[in-house]
């Protein structure tokens, strides 16, 4: 194993940021050496407009790094991966406690909603908590990304963008749905 790839996993292995993915912090150092890591994947959208945002927390996980990561890291209250990560090639993974920022992100959802290559796959709104999960079809009932945002008030926003090949049955093995959603 590389000294690159021991002091990533070190990273992973010793921080919360991959145990809590989707509320995960990452340096705009450790995102540039992530990306290096591997190719960029192609997504329908992009949120690279928010790399730079302070108000966000981004995590980006190649499928080299998931590989690595396994199931143990990568789980929280609200998504869990272990069932689809030997299928993914990447992990985007946002989180914001600002309302401006989730105006924003709001406002990326109505595009995702608007492009005629994101299918709306399922949408659950309860306790002020609402779920839109989209998905981009590869070959067959395949899925080739998976797009969750997950919105609380108007303050708080998530966004899980995995690449890969996807189900539509992964969708319940990945959102935790409990009585606070």
């Amino acid at each position: 194993m590389t000294t690159f790839f021991k002091i990533l996993l070190c990273t992973i292995c010793c921080s919360p940021l991959i145990s809590s993915l989707a509320v995960a912090h990452t340096s705009v150092s450790t995102a540039k050496v992530l990306a290096r890591a591997e190719a960029k994947p192609k997504v329908g959208f992009s949120f690279d407009h928010l790399a730079g945002n302070k108000k966000v927390q981004r995590t980006f996980v190649s499928g080299e790094m998931l590989s690595i990561a396994r199931e143990q890291l990568l789980k929280n209250d609200r998504w869990e991966f272990k069932h689809v990560v030997d299928r993914l090639t990447s992990v985007l993974a946002l989180h914001t406690h600002s309302r401006s920022t989730t105006a924003t992100i709001r406002s990326n959802y109505e595009a995702v909603s608007a492009l005629k290559d994101y299918e709306l796959l399922m949408q659950l709104s309860a306790n002020n908590v609402e779920i839109m999960v989209f998905g981009i079809r590869g070959k067959g009932r395949k899925l080739k990304e998976l797009l969750i945002f997950r919105f609380r008030d108007d303050y708080c926003s998530r966004v899980v963008q995995l690449t890969g090949e996807l189900t539509t049955d992964d969708i319940g093995n990945i959102i935790k749905l409990n009585k606070k959603l």
